[in-house]
C-alpha cells in the first residue's frame, strides 16, 4: 500500500505486517470531533466533505451514514476510487480534487501537515475552506453525522453498552479478521483467523435469529458495521481473501440481515460492486501479481 514519510510518499514500504501477521495501525487524524466543529457542522454542512472509498468497509459505514440520515443534499461527497499507484486516487470529477487540484488522498494529509509521517486512510472529514483533515477516523466521524442528521440515532446514548460490545464483537471478529486471514504470510495466523471469522459469524446468526438488527428493532451504527463487511464477504473475502468455509448466504439470518439493510432507501446506490472487486484484487500485488479480478457471485440481492 506504501504511506508518506515526511510528506514524501514511498510506495514500497509497509508497517503493517508483522512476523507474518497483519497489523491494523491507528489512525493519525482520530480524535474525537470537537464542539466547535460540531457546531459548525450544524451551522453550515456544506463547509465539509466526506471522503470515502466505495471498496473500503470503514469508508462505507460513513457513506451509509451520510445517506441514511439524510445529508447527501448537505454535505459533499468525494470518491476515492482507482487503482492506488500512490495510495488511494481522488475520482478528477469530484468537488474536493477540482478545487484542490489534488489527484491522490495523501496530497489531502500534506496539505493538512506538510511533514506527515504515515498511512494515508479513508473515510476523511474534510473541511473545504481550511483545506485541512478534520478527521480520519470512522467511529468519529460517523457520530459526529449521527449527531445532527435526520431520522432514528444510530449512536443512542441509552445504548452505549450494548454498542460497545457488539462493536467490539464484529471488528474483531469479523471486520478486522478477514484482513488478518486474508493478508496472514503464515499458516497458524489464518487458520486462526478464519476460525475467528466463522465462530462470529454463526454466533451473530444465532443472535439475529429472533430481531430484526442486532440490538432488537431499531437499526444502529453495529449494524451498519456488520452490513458493510457482509456485503463484502462473497464477493471478495471468500474468495480473495481465503475465508472459504462458508459463504454468507449459507448462514440464514445474517443473509436476510445483509438482504434487509441492501433494501433500505438508498442503501444500493452506495453498494459498486465493480469498484468493490477491483480495489481488492487490483490492489493487493502478493495475493494476485496478474491482477486478475474474479467474476462475482451469482447472488440475487432483490430477495424479499
Amino acid at each position: 500500500m506504501g504511506l508518506l514519510i515526511n510528506g514524501q510518499w514511498e510506495n514500497t514500504t509497509d508497517n503493517e505486517i508483522k512476523r507474518g501477521a497483519f497489523v491494523r495501525t491507528k489512525v493519525t487524524f482520530g480524535a474525537a470531533i470537537d464542539q466547535t466543529t460540531q457546531s459548525r457542522l450544524l451551522d453550515a454542512p456544506d463547509a465539509f466533505a466526506l471522503i470515502a472509498s466505495p471498496s473500503c468497509p470503514w469508508s462505507h459505514a460513513a457513506t451509509l451514514t451520510w445517506v441514511l440520515k439524510g445529508l447527501s443534499d448537505k454535505i459533499t461527497y468525494q470518491r476515492a476510487i482507482g487503482p492506488r499507484v500512490q495510495g488511494y486516487a481522488l475520482d478528477p470529477t469530484g468537488p474536493v480534487a477540482q478545487s484542490l487540484g489534488a489527484a491522490h488522498a495523501h496530497q489531502l494529509y500534506t496539505a493538512t501537515r506538510s511533514d506527515y509521517t504515515g498511512r494515508v486512510t479513508v473515510p476523511i472529514l474534510w473541511d473545504i475552506p481550511e483545506q485541512r483533515i478534520i478527521c480520519n477516523e470512522s467511529t468519529h466521524i460517523i457520530k459526529a453525522l449521527d449527531a445532527f442528521g435526520e431520522g432514528p440515532k444510530l449512536c443512542p446514548d441509552n445504548a452505549a453498552p450494548a454498542l460497545s460490545v457488539y462493536l467490539s464483537k464484529i471488528y474483531d471478529g469479523l471486520s478486522n479478521a478477514v484482513y488478518r486471514a486474508g493478508l496472514a504470510q503464515r499458516q497458524d495466523v489464518y487458520d486462526t483467523a478464519v476460525d475467528q471469522v466463522f465462530e462470529t459469524m454463526a454466533d451473530l446468526d444465532r443472535h439475529l435469529s429472533d430481531r430484526r438488527f442486532l440490538l432488537g428493532e431499531s437499526l444502529t451504527v453495529a449494524d451498519l458495521r456488520l452490513f458493510a463487511t457482509l456485503v463484502r464477504f462473497d464477493t471478495v473475502y471468500v474468495t480473495h481473501f481465503r475465508c472459504t468455509r462458508h459463504r454468507l448466504t449459507e448462514f440464514e439470518n445474517l443473509w436476510l440481515h445483509t438482504r434487509r439493510i441492501y433494501n433500505m432507501p438508498g442503501v444500493a446506490d452506495t453498494v459498486d460492486f465493480d469498484e468493490i472487486m477491483r480495489g481488492y484484487f487490483l490492489n493487493d500485488g502478493d495475493h494476485n501479481p496478474r491482477g486478475i479480478v474474479s467474476q462475482p457471485p451469482a447472488i440475487d440481492w432483490s430477495l424479499p
